[in-house]
């Protein structure tokens, strides 16, 4: 299959994501009677106006394949929207909670039909997470201990990679060396080489093995740090690994992997919000910003994956951990998005039950949707051009 074929498919992945998550907030709203001014197939400028349906909803087509868009008949509240039955605002409370958070049913429920798909049929592990320590188990994106214990099958010491002009590569170390021991201890995996270099403040022997040769170097840390990347001495791996589960044990595993990816989404979020405003170093905050992805980096992960020769059911799969990456980044309590609004109308109504007066007026929520849209609208730019920046200068 073609690069162009692949990043057709990577866009109707992607388009079929976002539709599922609207199709949530459309079919509810038709079924509590909602009227469905408008849904976009992409977003404007319109190109055309593809039908109106008998309850006069109009589906149309539009220039940019970025989301799909369900326009409701006024969302906002003042006295003639809530005396119009059609209108979102004069339903029940509760039906309004389910119209808006209808999306995250059809998200999970797309990305548990595809894991345990795959689980039944057949899938190996996509990835493996080596940046980021967390004790969540997934079987999809493993840690490197659990690749290890899996299908990767290790030997003796740890390699190493000096930085640049680091006291490693003063030392004498190079790329690709193999440490065997420090000051005569066994060094097995790359956390003990860390553990003993970051509680020393004395020189220390490296026994080295490069090819052939083994050496000593005397190494000085300097705050606890002597700048080298240190990972696993991998002899082999074993590429037919793959996961395989009778129907009873699929099922439990799609809803474990349901559940620990959504989990792991939330650990991610929070340690790159921290990274971004309060890093440790620069270096920190650089690399937070430089893992955030956009549209575009997802469709030229795509292109990577045909390079890759990636199967049909990898693709599935990545469908399935962009669906839950969706409907958890909808759930964060910011306005804009839809666990926002949902937070809105449960807190009025509680307020309103108790006080008989509402604790944010619609024009203020208003006013704070708008704000904050700008806010994402800018933040995307800059992902975009972050995206195509590393896409023409790599």
């Amino acid at each position: 299959m073609s690069i162009f074929l692949w990043i057709i498919l990577a866009l109707v992945v992607f388009t079929l994501i976002v539709f599922f998550h609207e199709l949530g907030h459309f079919l509810f709203a038709k079924l509590f009677w909602v009227k469905v001014e408008e849904f976009w197939i992409w977003i404007p400028p319109r190109i055309t106006r593809l039908f109106k349906d008998k309850s006069g909803t109009e589906y149309t087509f539009n220039l940019f394949p970025i989301w799909w868009f369900v326009k409701l008949f006024w969302e906002e509240y003042s006295e003639d929207t809530i005396k119009n039955k059609k209108s979102l605002v004069s339903k029940e409370v509760y039906k309004q909670m389910i119209i808006i958070l209808a999306w995250v049913l059809f998200n999970f429920i797309i990305a548990t039909i595809i894991f345990s798909v795959a689980f039944m049929i057949w899938t190996g592990p996509l990835t493996i997470n080596t940046k980021f320590d967390t004790n969540i188990t997934t079987k999809l994106i493993p840690s490197l201990n659990e690749a290890v214990n899996l299908w990767i099958i290790k030997t003796s010491g740890i390699i190493m990679s000096p930085v640049a002009w680091s006291i490693a590569e003063n030392a004498g170390i190079m790329e690709w060396d193999i440490l065997l021991s420090i000051n005569d201890k066994m060094i097995t995996n790359p956390e003990q080489m860390v553990e003993i270099v970051s509680s020393s403040t004395k020189p220390l022997k490296f026994y080295v093995r490069r090819g052939t040769e083994e050496f000593v170097k005397d190494i000085l840390p300097i705050s606890w740090k002597i700048w080298v990347y240190v990972g696993y001495n991998i002899s082999s791996v074993n590429k037919d690994f793959k996961y395989k589960f009778t129907v009873k044990e699929a099922i439990k595993e799609w809803f474990n992997e349901t559940y620990n990816q959504s989990k792991l989404v939330l650990e991610l979020m929070k340690n790159l919000i921290l990274k971004i405003t309060v890093p440790k170093n620069i270096t920190e905050k650089n690399e937070a910003i430089d893992s955030l992805w956009g549209p575009i980096a997802i469709w030229n992960l795509f292109v990577d994956l045909v390079k890759e020769k990636a199967s049909f059911v990898m693709i599935l799969l990545i469908w399935a951990l962009l669906s839950v990456n969706l409907a958890i980044f909808n759930l964060l309590p910011l306005p804009a998005l839809d666990w926002w609004r949902f937070f809105i109308m449960l807190l009025n109504s509680i307020v309103i039950f108790i006080f008989w007066k509402k604790v944010i007026d619609w024009r203020v929520e208003n006013l704070i949707h708008l704000m904050w849209f700008l806010f994402l609208i800018i933040l995307s730019l800059f992902v975009a051009y972050k995206d195509i920046f590393k896409l023409i200068f790599n």
